[in-house]
């Protein structure tokens, strides 16, 4: 038996490694709360015009949302700090909501980021 407890736990720590690298992908939660928090905020820059005061809103929240985002490697975290710039350089919302209405999602930073870690990222349903 005192010759087995060896090969017992590295077999608990193999399969206990294994377990932990076969997790979910650690991209998913954040990337989805990224495209939850900006996908809306192109959808409303879209109709800026018609409702200027939801944009506002919705423009407002996605910052305070991305201000908690914390990314889970290296590569995301580059894509964010790109993307809050991006955000953060317009002082109007109007510029702002002409500036996304202008630019495609799927070029965003963090959502092509997000492709490459096998996570989709769509603009909110309007």
């Amino acid at each position: 038996m005192v010759r087995r407890l060896p090969t017992v736990i590295a077999v608990a720590v193999v399969a206990g490694a294994l377990a932990a690298c076969s997790g979910p992908n650690p991209a998913t939660h954040f990337c989805e709360d990224y495209g939850e928090a900006v996908g809306k905020l192109y959808v409303d820059a879209a109709n800026y015009e018609a409702a200027p005061a939801e944009f506002s809103a919705t423009a407002a929240a996605a910052m305070d949302d991305l201000s908690r985002l914390r990314a889970p490697d290296d590569q995301l975290r580059r894509a964010l700090d790109s993307a809050r710039f991006a955000l953060t350089v317009f002082s109007e919302d109007a510029s702002l909501a002409d500036f996304l209405s202008r630019t495609d999602f799927a070029q965003d930073d963090v959502v092509k980021s997000c492709a490459e870690h096998g996570v989709e990222l769509k603009p909110a349903a309007g």
